[in-house]
């Protein structure tokens, strides 16, 4: 008999941090120009689309930021999240602007 997997520490926060890779490759340079703390996206995390603003955007040391980076995102309203939950950010005047993202492991 096998043992079964514990639950995911999900909580409802109001701030994520995540691992985002822009889903069309050829507007790669375009999102990151535009990622920069102050931006305004939206977050499509299970049924939810959620305003939110970007805090800031880590590259992850040696890995190339077009393959994908780090982003710190403040949700306007809080979700239940849990890490690894996979969700989508799309700029909020450009359905086409996108990326899927990450939810990172907490910092406790």
């Amino acid at each position: 008999m096998t043992t079964p997997s514990p639950f995911p520490d999900a909580r409802e926060v109001d701030r994520i941090e995540a691992l985002v890779t822009v889903t069309d490759a050829a507007k790669t340079d375009t999102f990151l120009a535009r990622c920069v703390p102050g931006s305004t996206w939206l977050i499509s995390i299970r049924t939810a689309l959620v305003p939110a603003n970007l805090l800031a955007r880590r590259p992850m040391g040696s890995f190339n930021e077009r393959d994908f980076t780090s982003l710190s995102l403040q949700l306007a309203l809080p979700l239940p999240v849990e890490p690894g939950l996979r969700f989508r950010i799309i700029a909020d005047d450009d359905e086409s602007l996108s990326a899927s993202g990450l939810i990172r492991p907490w910092d406790d």
